[in-house]
């Protein structure tokens, strides 16, 4: 299924993270995840599952959430349209080291791009 789906007009998000070389693991990520969904007419008043995993470069699974999305229209809407939907995932995420990271997200068991890819690493001196 190609909708709902990640708004397609985004560009692969890159972030690092720094903590103190002497940090202890697993390392607390503090920061939440944010998602926007954009759903088309035809894929409005219907179950989607969506799920959200956080992985290391070797695609080895970190944390998981699945959760089930509805889509309503609401009054007014003109046939045709799009409805945007914006979810936050609280943190902190538990990391199990320094290194490369991606957080997937999957609409109805595809995945969306792109992911948005981070890193976990010591603080420059």
């Amino acid at each position: 299924m190609d909708n709902p789906r990640s708004d397609e007009h985004s560009s692969c998000l890159v972030d690092r993270h720094f903590v103190q070389a002497n940090a202890q693991t697993p390392i607390q990520l503090m920061g939440d995840i944010a998602v926007g969904v954009l759903t088309e007419w035809a894929e409005t008043n219907r179950g989607h599952v969506m799920a959200l995993r956080i992985v290391d470069e070797d695609e080895k699974k970190i944390w998981e959430m699945e959760a089930q999305l509805e889509v309503g229209r609401p009054p007014g809407a003109k046939p045709g349209q799009h409805f945007r939907q914006l979810l936050t995932v609280r943190g902190p995420f538990a990391i199990p080291d320094r290194g490369a990271y991606k957080i997937v997200l999957e609409l109805d068991g595809k995945p969306q791009d792109p992911p948005f890819r981070l890193w976990v690493e010591d603080m420059p001196t």
